[in-house]
């Protein structure tokens, strides 16, 4: 505590990149607002500007080792659309399937590596031992079925994306090289086995889960609109439109990805480096929006492999539809990991996967396109401008922790406004806000679109000669 009247946390901590929270509290020692601040900048909207489009997906799938591969596949989604090209079913199917890789990889992270703990120790216990660690060390077999189940998603990129991370294999037009038959049988052995340890998580999750709720509910219940992508009311990563939701669970608008941008607007606040994003036409506050695991659950009815869908059932029979707490994102990360495993399995399956077609030749063309997928943490925006030398003139990325973060920032208040009242910080404060930010998975590498009015970004290179200078 810096103060009398201000709480800082400072990191914070099993999330993706730096962040902070600012609690400040009023005279009577009771909450009256809180911050959670993105502590870096990235920059990538300016220094890509000239890339050659077709070099631009190596690049940008740097801007985040965890969400590489979901960047990347957004990318060639928005230059495809400026190029006016149509890739093969093979090529999708595969591009599918390096999602679900994606997808497996981040949320079983997610759910063994930053959350579970949170699930397994009490609030109050030392941070010492409240961490995955102590956790393998009294069940030796959840850790070592956490590195299994990953390990089947970083094969999986490893087959099709040719890299574990920034896969290489994606270009605009399709992909470089197919998979192999042999590639295919032994992708499909480990499917099973990824299934199978989904589901026992998928268990234990809900025991903890159910073991935990009354003291989860306090951690937020806060209503809103909801955002994710849908084809046919049923879950979907790759492709379909975008449904947006109100709080009743009413319709609000749904549209095709190009449309994206007249749905969704940014605003910059001096105290952090990501801007936050709303529903244009509803403005702030009424236009707060979240997109995520929970998001996907409320937006669509269905799943379409089968243990996702009755979880999904069994989701909404619990928690209405749609849900609000903010905790029940751990909760939907698991049917998350169900669906992308089964779906994998379900593409496994299919020996057309494997045919040579997964290529088509592009013509370079000017203009102006959008490609959105849902990445792990939601529904992901990628807007390319580009001139007619296929350079990239301008480009606007919406990230999902930057549509989430108004959301988070309320319910940030909302927790501590819960646990502390008059001055008296009970005991395991610090993890229970922690908890809330954990919820979303913020991804705030990813996050981090804005650069502040005054700051200079200098390029030089290897020798230290000035090369160019950016400014926002």
């Amino acid at each position: 505590m810096s103060d009398n009247r201000e709480i800082t946390i400072s990191p914070t901590t099993r999330i993706e990149g730096h962040g902070k929270v600012t609690i400040i509290l009023d005279e009577a020692g009771n909450v009256s607002d809180a911050y959670f601040y993105a502590t870096e900048i990235r920059g990538f909207d300016y220094f890509l500007r000239g890339m050659d489009a077709e070099r631009l997906p190596f690049i940008i799938s740097r801007i985040c080792g965890v969400c590489s591969t979901a960047h990347i596949l957004a990318s060639v989604k928005a230059i495809e659309r400026i190029f006016k090209t149509e890739i093969t079913e093979t090529a999708r199917k595969l591009r599918e399937l390096l999602l679900m890789g994606q997808i497996i990889i981040n949320q079983s992270l997610v759910f063994f590596f930053l959350t579970l703990p949170d699930f397994w120790f009490s609030p109050e216990e030392n941070p010492s031992k409240r961490n995955i660690f102590q956790i393998a060390r009294e069940k030796p077999e959840i850790g070592r079925k956490a590195i299994k189940l990953r390990n089947f998603g970083t094969q999986i990129l490893d087959a099709i994306g040719k890299r574990e991370v920034h896969v290489v294999s994606v270009i605009p037009g399709g992909l470089i090289n197919p998979l192999k038959k042999r590639e295919r049988e032994e992708l499909l052995k480990l499917a099973e086995n990824a299934c199978a340890i989904t589901r026992e998580a998928l268990t234990l999750g809900k025991e903890l889960f159910e073991k935990n709720w009354p003291d989860f509910r306090k951690a937020g219940d806060y209503k809103t609109n909801y955002m994710a992508l849908t084809k046919d009311d049923a879950i979907e990563f790759y492709d379909g439109k975008i449904r947006i939701i109100g709080p009743s669970c009413e319709a609000l608008s749904e549209f095709d990805a190009q449309e994206y941008m007249e749905h969704v607007e940014e605003k910059r606040y001096e105290w952090t480096y990501a801007k936050f994003a709303y529903l244009k036409t509803l403005g702030l506050p009424k236009g707060i929006v979240q997109v995520g695991p929970t998001a996907r659950i409320n937006v669509n009815k269905r799943a379409t492999t089968e243990i996702a869908n009755k979880e999904l059932e069994e989701f909404k029979r619990k928690f209405g539809s749609p849900a609000f707490a903010t905790l029940l994102f751990d909760y939907a990360r698991l049917i998350d990991l169900i669906y992308s495993c089964e779906r994998a399995r379900e593409l496994l399956e299919d020996e057309d996967i494997t045919q040579a077609d997964t290529r088509v030749k592009v013509i370079p063309k000017s203009g102006r396109g959008i490609g959105v997928i849902e990445a792990p943490r939601g529904t992901l925006a990628h807007e390319y401008t580009i001139n007619r030398n296929g350079r990239l003139r301008n480009m606007r990325l919406i990230i999902p922790t930057q549509v989430n973060s108004a959301a988070i920032n309320l319910n940030v208040k909302d927790a501590a406004a819960e646990f502390i009242q008059q001055g008296d910080v009970k005991p395991g404060l610090l993890n229970r806000i922690e908890m809330v930010i954990r919820a979303y998975d913020p991804c705030i590498k990813c996050a981090t679109r804005q650069v502040n009015e005054n700051l200079r970004v200098e390029i030089i290179n290897s020798k230290g000669k000035l090369l160019k200078v950016l400014s926002a």
